[in-house]
Parts: C-alpha cells; structure tokens; sequence
C-alpha cells in the first residue's frame, strides 16, 4: 500500500511541475509578445527567444520536481523536460503546422527541454 502512495505522490509531483512550467511559459511569451510588438525583432532572435523561454520553463519545472523528489533529482528534472517537450509537439500537432517544424528543430527543442529540466533538478535542494 505505501509503494502506491509513493507512486501517486510522484505522478502528483511531475504534474504539478509541468504545471510549473506551463505558467513559466505562459508569462514568459506574454512578456516576450510585447517585446516583439514594441521592438519588431529579426525571426531569428524570436526563435532564440521562444528556445530560451522552453529552456527557462523547464528548469523552472525541473527545479520544483526536484524540490519534491527525494533521491536522483537529475533525473525527474530530465523526465521533466521530455514530458514538456512532449506537450508541446502535441500542442503544435493541432495546428496547421503539424510536422513541417522540421526534424532538426524538434530535436534542438527536445535537448533543450531535456537539459533544461535536468539542471533545474540538479541544483534543487
């Protein structure tokens, strides 16, 4: 009975870090949308920017499940990171847009949400 405790306590942690992070995001992009309206930046500083809020996100997240995780931070922040990158590319498949992002950049995407979760759950305590 206490291991299916633990594991419903894990499950509620990693939603509620992905939770985390879906509000980072959510204030980040606000902040980001008027900056781009008061600025009107190049493409290629906007997809730098939307790649750094994905990596601030998800240490954001990472940071809070490692917080509530007891042992191997590193790897919840990662687990994290993945189930991040995840809601996205589903999010996205529900556009118009569905796969033409391209492989390299979804790639690029998974690495940095990866390693950002992973190192936000590295220097939780």
């Amino acid at each position: 009975m206490e291991h299916l405790r633990v594991k419903g306590k894990t499950a509620v942690n990693m939603l509620a870090g992905l939770v985390v992070s879906c509000l980072a995001t959510t204030a980040i992009l606000l902040v980001l949308a008027f900056v781009m309206l008061k600025l009107q930046p190049e493409t290629g500083v906007v997809e730098t920017a939307i790649l750094v809020t994905y990596a601030l996100a998800c240490f954001l997240g990472g940071w809070y499940c490692g917080r509530k995780m007891e042992r191997r931070k590193f790897l919840w922040g990662l687990l994290l990171g993945v189930l991040y990158f995840l809601l996205l590319f589903l999010i996205s498949g529900m556009g118009d847009r569905a796969v033409q992002s391209g492989l390299l950049q979804s790639l690029t995407a998974l690495i940095i949400c990866a390693g950002g979760g992973m190192l936000g759950g590295m220097v939780s305590r």
